[in-house]
């Protein structure tokens, strides 16, 4: 894979601990030629007047095996590169306070042209937060809405499933090198984003790990690529409302899906909407927000059939819920049905995709 030289420098300029934003556009403003950055001594560097400290880390942390190594991780994990001087890089995150120089991307980068809209909340979502971060992704994405969100379980995961499921583009965002998939159960999950013309956005280079201090740089990001961001489920101290702040910084739009009081995992966002976020209780209220910017479009995928149920099995799907999963015991009490009767029925609901087990014993309507 031929990548052109400049890329590659900025690139390895980035990987650099202590490098950030802030640090390498100083050096640009001193040295613009990326090369010249790398290859430069310590001598050379004074006489452009760059400050001791940042000479130090310069020398310190080039790593010449790093830049003759990219090209080839680059071509093995599929990957380009993508600067801020591209004209591929968003516009949106190019006008942040802190953009990265550098993207690796995993898959096809939607157009900028299209609405970009993040959904975040708990990794610890209930059933409810589920069903609604699903069904969001969905239907913004059947309206062609492009879907961002960080691939972590619960909220991000469903996010991403539901964009899927709506035949629309969604994009990942992690906190480790494209080489790494985190969580590791999300495998198929980025895989199949990827099948569907979506991507894997990261800022780090190959081989780094999820590190905890890495997690709100992803979300600056996450926030950055939007013109809104969705709030479905978040604790009073949550990674969401992390990304939330970022989000408000940048003056993007701040929906928040209302939750029960009684829930620690809505405290968070409860406490949003308080605070003046835009409730959001069915997806037309990001609709009619974008609306000079949607374009309603007709999902390309032929109409899914209409599962057949039998009275038995209706019966059951009237008596679960959405939100609190119900005992074996509840269920056949509630319904009557024998106790031979009724677990064939769970199964065949089960097979159906109508239901799922929830907590290894309860069951849940999805």
């Amino acid at each position: 894979m031929m990548v052109p030289e400049d890329k590659l420098y900025l690139a390895a300029l980035q990987m650099i601990r202590g490098i950030g934003y802030k640090r390498l556009t100083y050096l640009l403003t001193k040295i613009p030629d990326v090369k010249k950055i790398w290859q430069s001594t310590a001598v050379e560097l004074k006489k452009y007047d760059i400050h001791e400290s940042c000479i130090s880390i310069l020398q310190k942390g080039r790593n010449p095996e790093f830049l003759s190594r990219l090209p080839a991780l680059l071509e093995k994990f599929n990957t380009t590169l993508i600067t801020i001087y591209d004209e591929t890089y968003p516009p949106l995150l190019k006008e942040t306070a802190t953009p990265p120089y550098i993207l690796y991307c995993q898959g096809k980068l939607p157009p900028a042209h299209h609405l970009f809209i993040s959904i975040v909340g708990s990794r610890k979502s209930s059933p409810y937060g589920n069903r609604v971060a699903h069904q969001l992704g969905k239907e913004l994405a059947q309206q062609d809405v492009i879907i961002v969100s960080g691939g972590a379980r619960g909220i991000d995961t469903k996010a991403h499933q539901g964009a899927l499921q709506g035949n629309g583009k969604t994009i990942v965002v992690i906190a480790s090198g494209i080489d790494i998939t985190y969580p590791p159960e999300n495998t198929t999950l980025f895989a199949n984003i990827i099948k569907n013309d979506g991507c894997i956005l990261s800022e780090y280079p190959f081989g780094t790990p999820p590190s905890a201090a890495n997690f709100p740089a992803r979300n600056r990001i996450i926030a950055g690529l939007s013109s809104g961001v969705i709030i479905v489920e978040a604790a009073a101290k949550s990674g969401a409302l992390i990304t939330t702040d970022f989000a408000l910084e940048e003056g993007r739009d701040i929906f928040v899906v209302p939750g029960s009081i009684y829930s620690l995992t809505c405290q968070g966002s409860n406490a949003l909407l308080r605070n003046g976020a835009i409730a959001l209780t069915k997806t037309e209220d990001v609709i009619i927000e974008y609306k000079k910017i949607i374009t309603p479009t007709i999902p390309n995928s032929q109409p899914v059939a209409t599962t057949t149920l039998t009275p038995e099995e209706t019966q059951i799907l009237a008596i679960l819920s959405y939100e609190v999963p119900l005992s074996y015991e509840d269920i056949l009490l509630k319904s009557g049905l024998s106790l031979t009767k009724l677990p064939q029925i769970l199964l065949q609901l089960q097979l159906k995709q109508c239901i799922k087990i929830w907590n290894g014993s309860q069951y849940i309507r999805i």
